[in-house]
């Protein structure tokens, strides 16, 4: 199993390979993602580590799946039609330090697969304040702890066994509001077409939902 070291310049090594292959600059790319040309390059030599939602509009844009960058295709899984990750075989979680939350990838099968899976952490006291949007689909089901999830201007509290579906276009954010750790597990349907261009915002003020679905005005 790789080291959290060796997975986050293997992630970096795959998106310049990437790039590369399409004839791309890291200028044309940093137009796209909106994300700095010296972040970007640091990212490909495995300097630093990015958000999930960060790795979403980068693959989306080189056409390639998230799965790619963080496993190889096991031998035969496209033929069978299935793979298996026992536990211990997991690659290991990546920290991203601007937010504080982590995350790790469940499987790789193959090649344009249309579905990523992540196991995401939300410390108690999570940093991160904007919200993103990008192409494609989102379930987010809660294995424990508590959030408020944000999809525009909605805040919806969500707890352990709870879920929400949506259209990952809509700028949506997850912030921890209990009392340990949040887990959750994120499945994404990320676009695979160059599409419409998404980026990153301020978090606006929400309207939180209650448990008898009125609203209560909410600001940061």
């Amino acid at each position: 199993m790789p080291t959290n070291l060796q997975l986050v310049q293997q992630v970096g090594a795959r998106i310049r390979r990437a790039r590369t292959g399409k004839g791309m600059t890291l200028r044309s790319l940093s137009e796209k993602t909106g994300l700095s040309e010296a972040f970007l390059s640091r990212l490909e030599r495995g300097q630093v580590s990015t958000s999930i939602a960060n790795l979403i509009q980068i693959t989306g844009i080189l056409g390639i799946n998230l799965g790619e960058l963080f496993g190889s295709s096991e031998d035969g899984a496209q033929d069978r039609g299935y793979v298996v990750v026992q536990a211990a075989q997991r690659r290991p979680p990546q920290e991203v330090a601007a937010t504080g939350y982590t995350y790790q990838p469940l499987a790789s099968g193959w090649d344009g697969q249309r579905m990523d899976a992540f196991i995401l952490t939300f410390p108690i006291h999570n940093r991160a304040d904007v919200l993103t949007a990008h192409e494609g689909e989102e379930l987010i089901y809660v294995l424990r702890g508590e959030i408020l999830f944000q999809l525009g201007d909605e805040g919806i509290p969500l707890q352990a066994g709870d879920c929400v579906y949506f259209k990952s276009e809509i700028p949506h954010m997850g912030k921890n509001v209990g009392k340990v750790d949040a887990e959750v597990l994120m499945v994404t349907s990320p676009g695979r077409g160059p599409g419409r261009e998404f980026g990153w915002w301020k978090a606006p003020a929400i309207r939180r939902l209650t448990g008898r679905g009125q609203t209560v005005q909410s600001r940061r």
